[in-house]
């Protein structure tokens, strides 16, 4: 009796180990193999195990399942019968039947289904040669995003008569077929997917679109990942009724401190029989930490060249092409600089165009000098001005400035501050004749820091700043009439001129998920200056300049933004630009605008000698009067939908209105989106835009205004997921 329950223990040991049997792999014996099932056996002879019922074979982080299995020890040789599950760390593998080889880790897979959890991806064939770890060659292929569900027709998918998978590169398919659920709508003679999160060579999802004047649009993208520090874009562009082209990009990186690109296009224009080519070319070296250079050329065949082809409301309306080449040098508190500026003038002739042919600049950031309580800084330039036609000059300018903080105790600060500026021209403006103009520079100012906090029943409690400033600045009259006037460096005001400046600013602590930071929540500052003489307008105030900023985290994000001029002789407003973001829900947001400027005298926000000073006029000949507004919603069915649109009050029109609808499928594998421009005199534009999930999308020239719409919703229409 005192033998009998260790009798029994050991027999139940026994029937639990033999169904599992661990060994050492043939010709890698640091990748032990464990295999198991419910009915397990091996042939000495043969040497091979064969199991039944829940079979389960590791090695490594490769782990098979099945109904059935045999394995050969001394091959390496596996084959898996009925449910085969095989999971290797980098995808999941489904099929009827598995023949694998271990050592080599080549097999075949039959009616099987590979999902790769990376790139979250699914590819099924009726035979999957498995020629490495990563590499497979596909019969009866199909491949899509989307989450297969047994007996339900996935939303699209490619099928191929045979394809390549290489999950380190690409996924490569011809004579496929695009098909939505099931159901074969576009033939596709080659499709080069990338299988990864890097970039790869392959076709671009391509562009489509519409157009009132240009008729249909498509642009086709090819790209080239040429190594890692190289690639290339090469774009095919078609438009019905304007004509045909293409473009290329090139990119690379030369080494971490040396990179840069260069687009060429060339359009040909049916309608006005014209070849457009534009050239872009940027490069970038840092030589050291304190040195660096960059070029930057811009050209354009034909000055209309932006104006007919762009998409991009910023480049139609552009009146310059600008190309630089700039080099700086930096050290603790120094910078010393070259440039190189050339102009091509999109509206006159470049002949009369000014250029700047060089610029060498140094400039003494604000240092406290020699240990006393005294600061300095400069700025210097010499500028070579050069036209084919019309008056070119050269101009040495220099303004030093010193300065003294001087506290009186903590109540305030009174800071002195004594310039002069030279500035030499190599002609006067009527005659061939060297001159130069010096002007003395002369300002205070008076300025505090008052603060207090407010606790609240939160305990983190409202801080107020108020932080009000006086400026005195003198400068003296100059003969204008006799210099040479090439920017606003030779059109210097006199200034005999009081700035009166008050800032509120009030901010709490907030939390920002687990994390507390600072929230300025409200910002008021109130800006006006007094000439203490005569001044441009005959008044001795100018406007008052007021900066609202609002912001607010409950019960709703919501920013406000208001920048005025008002005029107070008139008791009438000079100038608004006004912002207000609301976002009502996540899934709702709204944000409207106006910008106005009167007809007759409007005030320039600071000059030369300080960037808060309001004493210089300029003449608007006539109002500018315009409103914005946008808006955002997420509707049911998976539908989003925004808008952006501007209103001319003036013309009581809408120079352009932006429709965006997208529907984004279920599981988040596709979505579809309709993008409407609409702008009068019969220029309205329409673009498609389709996004495959985790593949890409038809990119648009209006895709950057719509993602950042979207974005607002909470859907990244470039990615899905």
């Amino acid at each position: 009796m005192k033998t009998g329950p260790a009798v029994v223990l050991l027999a139940l040991l026994i029937v639990r180990a033999w169904p599992g049997i661990a060994f050492a792999a043939e010709g890698d014996p640091s990748r032990p193999i464990h295999i198991q099932a419910d009915t397990l056996t091996y042939n000495k002879t043969t040497r091979i195990y064969h199991g039944t019922g829940h079979v389960m074979v590791v090695q490594g982080p490769l782990r098979l399942d099945a109904d059935e299995g045999e394995l050969n020890v001394d091959t390496g040789q596996l084959t898996a019968l009925g449910h085969v599950y095989l999971s290797d760390g980098v995808s999941n593998i489904r099929g009827e039947r598995l023949d694998l080889n271990i050592n080599s880790s080549q097999g075949v897979i039959f009616h099987g289904r590979i999902f790769v959890v990376d790139g979250n991806y699914t590819i099924d064939g009726s035979v999957l040669e498995r020629l490495s770890e990563t590499q497979y060659q596909v019969e009866d292929a199909s491949f899509t995003t989307c989450t297969e569900v047994e007996g339900e027709r996935v939303p699209w998918r490619i099928k191929a008569g045979s394809a390549e998978l290489d999950q380190g590169n690409f996924f490569y398919a011809r004579h496929a077929r695009f098909c939505i659920l099931d159901i074969p709508v576009m033939y596709l003679p080659a499709v080069v997917f990338p299988a990864k999160s890097e970039r790869s060579t392959g076709l671009l999802t391509p562009s489509i679109g519409t157009s009132e004047k240009q008729g249909y649009k498509i642009k086709q993208g090819f790209f080239w990942a040429i190594n890692p520090s190289q690639d290339a874009t090469f774009v095919l562009d078609e438009r019905g009724r304007l004509g045909y082209g293409g473009n290329a990009e090139y990119r690379y990186i030369l080494s971490r401190t040396s990179e840069g690109q260069l687009f060429t296009r060339y359009f040909y224009d049916t309608q006005n029989h014209v070849d457009r080519l534009d050239v872009l070319a940027r490069h970038v070296t840092k030589f050291s930490e304190d040195l660096q250079g960059r070029v930057d050329v811009n050209y354009l065949n034909q000055k209309t060249n932006l104006a007919v082809l762009s998409e991009n409301v910023l480049q139609r309306v552009a009146t310059f092409q600008e190309s630089q080449a700039y080099l700086t040098k930096r050290s603790d508190n120094q910078v010393l600089y070259g440039l190189g500026r050339y102009s091509q003038n999109l509206s006159f002739s470049d002949k009369t165009t000014l250029q700047t042919l060089p610029e060498v600049g140094y400039s003494l950031l604000p240092a406290r000098l020699w240990n006393l309580p005294l600061y300095g800084s400069m700025d210097s330039a010499f500028d070579s001005f050069y036209r084919q036609e019309g008056l070119d000059a050269r101009r040495v300018d220099a303004f030093p400035r010193l300065w003294v903080p001087i506290p009186a105790g903590r109540y305030f600060t009174f800071t002195p501050l004594a310039g002069f500026r030279e500035t030499f021209y190599s002609r006067r403006q009527q005659a061939d004749q060297s001159t130069s103009r010096e002007l003395p520079y002369v300002s205070g100012l008076l300025d505090t820091h008052l603060a207090r906090r407010f606790p609240d029943a939160g305990g983190q409690g409202i801080l107020h700043k108020i932080e009000p400033a006086v400026i005195y600045e003198w400068v003296p009259p100059s003969t204008q009439g006799k210099f040479p006037v090439f920017n606003d460096v030779d059109l210097i005001e006199k200034k005999n001129l009081v700035t009166y400046r008050l800032t509120n600013r009030l901010s709490t602590k907030v939390f920002a998920g687990e994390a507390l930071q600072n929230l300025e929540f409200a910002y008021l500052r109130l800006t006006q200056s007094q000439h203490l003489t005569s001044s441009p307008t005959g008044k001795p105030f100018s406007d008052l300049r007021s900066e609202l900023v609002l912001k607010t985290l409950t019960p709703l994000p919501m920013t406000l933004d208001i920048d005025t001029f008002y005029n107070h002789t008139e008791s009438a407003v000079a100038q608004i630009n006004t912002d207000l973001s609301v976002e009502l829900t996540k899934w709702f947001f709204v944000g409207v605008g106006e910008r106005f400027t009167r007809a007759g005298t409007v005030p320039v926000k600071g000059d030369l000698f300080n960037p808060l000073s309001l004493n210089e006029q300029l003449v608007q000949e006539q109002t500018t009067h315009f409103y914005t507004g946008q808006m955002g919603f997420v509707l049911p069915y998976n539908l989003s939908f925004v808008t952006h649109a501007y209103f001319d009050k003036n013309a009581g029109v809408f120079p352009e209105i932006n429709y965006g609808l997208f529907y984004v499928g279920a599981d988040r594998c596709w979505g579809v989106g309709f993008l409407y421009i609409q702008r009068p005199a019969h220029n309205s534009e329409f673009a498609f835009v389709f996004t495959l999930g985790g593949v890409g999308y038809t990119d648009s020239p209006f895709s950057g205004l719509y993602r950042a719409l979207f974005g607002r919703l909470g859907l990244d229409i470039q990615k899905l997921r």
